[in-house]
């Protein structure tokens, strides 16, 4: 999911001034920071589930030819003490939307993560467990899911949540008439397209979404039209979220007061100063323990690492310049550091469809004038990771390497010299300090022209979605723990991230066949192939791979920091 890049600070993960994200449906902002980020309801008759042993915290149990999962024990209460209100610094714009279908950018979706839930989630480790289903049961051909809810799960208003509720969010997150027709738009096309129907609905082809049955009043089965198996890891992300029809039909704005599904309800917001979250109190899998989250935004939320020295916020991402002053080994912040590599980062797109980018050789020129490694290692000091290819290591449990044309500044000046007519390139960016320095290699070392456009991050990702930009800075933060998240998500031309148009039929067969594949070994080497391909043809530069130094007061306790930023709140804890 694109984030809004801060020129000091990588991740806006949250909508907060750190880069602690979701988990992440993509964009960064601003600094750059030393992160290193009306349905009808339905009359299906009933039908028996087959009983299965109960698994321990979130782990599959083998029952005949299914897979069983049964949800996590409730957690311990914490010894909280004290007020539990935890205080954070957003962004100045605060989120573009609340809407779990059409949200699509990280820090909105961490918003709307503590706001809504969906059946699944992701917990500390990233792996997929039941959320506000209870159990979830796959056959044996990994075509069927059936989940079975739990039974006080409920809306904010105190609304039971049902089957049929799950069913009409499926059904509303696949409609295109929420993106004007273009169902290539939604978020779901990314999420949801293994769902029997999904992908036809989303074309405009039929009116119903086949794959999604509500057995009974808290069961529903979900039929793929082909084997996923990152398929529970898409279901955690915001289109699966599950809303209230009732409130969806209040009108367009229904998002700015929603009756959500999730730990946390939106009481107040006051654009431009101030969100508040309070703890709904009867969210069935463990009420949080906070009683309240305030996130600053506008004005409010301006110098959030002085915020932080001055005990006005609780958790801050560190700033570039104030990471060697955090890290001293006398300083009294230290204590109070912790690091996490992300499943996030930045790269350079080329887009092959637009002048003089339509010539694969300016493209592989443009790539052997710039020595990637050195924004890592001497533009940020060395507080990220150089990126070695499209997918971060860890990733599936193993290294991602690939070759890219090796550092070639005279090759590549005498390849733009006689390609290129002497107009500048421009270089689109919503924040990053990346152009900047791109701009003076290119003009140094390639004597060619660049020109730097500073973008209203609205406006950055509007350009984005039209694909209308020649070259630019992308920050990316993986939703799920898969190499599909940035490969499938960024360069299948069926993604609507797709920001390039970019269409290789092979590398799209490659992603379609590791999607289904599921011996995880012979998966990893269809997305390793697929990403050589992809680098071959000259299309992206890899530059770096976030990682989180994030400040946490004393008192914060339970903040999981995972490779996909922080997903939820509702286990943290005050303790004074």
């Amino acid at each position: 999911m694109p984030q809004q890049a801060r020129s000091a600070r990588p991740l806006a993960g949250l909508v907060l001034a750190l880069v602690l994200l979701l988990g992440g449906c993509r964009v960064q902002f601003g600094e750059r920071s030393a992160t290193t980020p009306g349905v009808p309801v339905s009359t299906a008759t009933p039908a028996a589930v087959p009983t299965a042993p109960r698994s321990p915290a979130g782990t599959p149990v083998p029952a005949g030819t299914e897979t069983v999962i049964e949800a996590p024990p409730p957690a311990p209460a914490p010894p909280a003490s004290g007020e539990q209100r935890l205080t954070l610094a957003g962004s100045q714009d605060g989120p573009l939307t609340l809407d779990p279908a059409l949200v699509r950018d990280a820090d909105s979706a961490f918003l709307v993560r503590q706001i809504f839930r969906g059946l699944v989630r992701l917990d500390a480790n990233v792996q997929a467990v039941p959320d506000l289903a209870e159990r979830i049961r796959i056959s044996g051909d990994g075509l069927v899911y059936t989940f079975e809810l739990r039974d006080r799960a409920s809306f904010h208003d105190g609304r039971l949540l049902t089957a049929d509720d799950v069913k009409y969010s499926l059904e509303r997150a696949t409609d295109p008439a929420l993106v004007g027709g273009d169902g290539r738009r939604l978020p779901a096309w990314t999420y949801l397209r293994d769902i029997l129907g999904a992908e036809e609905r989303m074309a405009g082809q039929r009116p119903d979404l086949p794959g999604v049955e509500a057995v009974d009043t808290l069961t529903v089965r979900i039929r793929l039209v082909r084997p996923a198996p990152d398929f529970l890891a898409k279901l955690s992300s915001p289109p699966a979220f599950i809303v209230d029809r009732w409130d969806v039909a209040g009108g367009e704005d229904w998002w700015r007061t929603p009756n959500g599904s999730g730990p946390f309800v939106l009481e107040r917001w006051e654009e431009q100063r101030l969100l508040v979250l309070r703890a709904y109190r009867s969210y069935a899998p463990g009420a949080p323990v906070l009683q309240e989250v305030d996130i600053r935004l506008g004005a409010d939320a301006l110098e959030p690492m002085n915020q932080y020295e001055r005990g006005q916020i609780d958790l801050v991402s560190v700033p570039l310049w104030a990471l060697d002053r955090v890290q001293a080994p006398n300083s009294p912040l230290r204590q109070e550091l912790r690091v996490q590599p992300l499943f996030a980062g930045s790269f350079i797109l080329l887009n092959p469809n637009l002048p003089p980018l339509d010539d694969p050789a300016v493209r592989q020129a443009l790539i052997q004038g710039f020595e990637r490694e050195k924004i890592a290692l001497v533009s940020l000091n060395g507080v990220v990771q150089p990126a070695k290819g499209l997918v971060p290591d860890g990733m599936l449990g193993r290294d991602w390497p690939a070759t890219l044309p090796p550092y070639d500044p005279a090759a590549a000046r005498a390849a733009l010299q006689s390609r290129l007519s002497g107009q500048p390139l421009l270089l689109y960016t919503a924040g990053s300090g990346v152009p900047v320095t791109l701009k003076e290699v290119y003009e140094r070392d390639l004597g060619i022209q660049v020109e730097v456009l500073l973008m209203e991050w609205p406006d950055y990702l509007q350009d984005l979605t039209d694909r209308r930009l020649p070259i630019f800075v992308l920050s990316w933060v993986a939703d799920y723990p898969d190499p599909a998240s940035f490969l499938t998500a960024l360069f299948h031309s069926a993604s609507p991230d797709n920001y390039l148009g970019y269409r290789n039929p092979e590398v799209d067969r490659l992603l379609d066949s590791a999607a289904q594949e599921r011996d995880e070994h012979a998966r990893a080497q269809l997305y390793a192939e697929a990403q050589q391909r992809i680098l071959d043809d000259f299309v992206v530069i890899p530059l770096y791979w976030d990682v989180s130094y994030l400040l946490v007061k004393p008192h914060v306790r339970g903040i999981e920091l995972t490779p996909l930023g922080i997903l939820g709140l509702e286990r943290v804890w005050i303790a004074r």
